[in-house]
């Protein structure tokens, strides 16, 4: 799996938005996906929102394939 295909679908939030929940259990919603960093430098999402089991969640989201690439 390429990051770019993670890319596109976080972005245009290709994937089912209902029943989305953490690995608890606890519901997640997508308010705002953020807005797409096509410089490659800095995160690739700013200004994202996501609803955490009630909590408001604000700011940049990172896409990796692989978790070594933290």
């Amino acid at each position: 799996m390429h990051e770019d295909f993670l890319h596109f679908v976080w972005r245009f939030r290709r994937f089912s938005l209902d029943n989305l929940q953490t690995t608890t259990g606890e519901p997640v919603e997508v308010l705002s996906p953020g807005i797409w960093n096509d410089r490659h430098s800095g995160p690739d999402f700013s200004g994202a929102r996501i609803k955490i089991g009630g909590i408001l969640w604000a700011g940049q989201v990172e896409i990796h394939v692989l978790s070594s690439d933290w």
